[in-house]
């Protein structure tokens, strides 16, 4: 009899076909993951944005004086400077206060997710909530 030193063709071929399912169905997964966690760069933005708005209500006492970035005291440009953010705006109409973040194609699943905090004042404080309509919640990036 022969001694056998090494792997048969089918053996090999069979093996690479294993893997190549495997990867095949965890590179979407790690995929998902990738882009998640690209899309914390766009909720960190916003946060820093709220913590501006934040002192500036508090020192001005009203959220109509801080409606744009340069009442607030910052510049928009230095929110945008990561590269997972395409676009943030505040807006103030009607006793509604909003800050909505727009994430790039590379940190969203479809594209351009949306991370929208809503400011309202209860008791002198101002309270943050996601919104329902950020389109990061269907998406699951946020």
């Amino acid at each position: 009899m022969r001694n056998k030193l090494g792997f048969s063709l089918i053996e090999l071929m069979i093996t690479i076909a294993i893997m190549g399912i495997l990867v095949s169905l965890a590179f979407p997964a790690y995929n998902n993951h990738y882009k998640r966690a690209k899309f914390t760069e766009v909720t960190l933005a916003t946060n820093s944005l709220q913590r501006a708005v934040e002192i500036c209500f508090y020192t001005k006492e009203t959220l109509s004086n801080c409606d744009s970035f340069s009442k607030i005291g910052v510049k928009k440009p230095n929110y945008l400077a990561p590269n997972f953010i395409a676009n943030i705006e505040i807006s103030y109409a009607a006793g509604s206060y909003k800050i909505t973040s727009t994430a790039s194609s590379e940190a969203s699943i479809s594209s351009g997710d949306t991370y929208i905090m809503i400011a309202t004042i209860n008791s002198n404080q101002l309270l943050w909530e996601l919104s329902p309509t950020s389109t990061c919640i269907s998406e699951g990036t946020c």
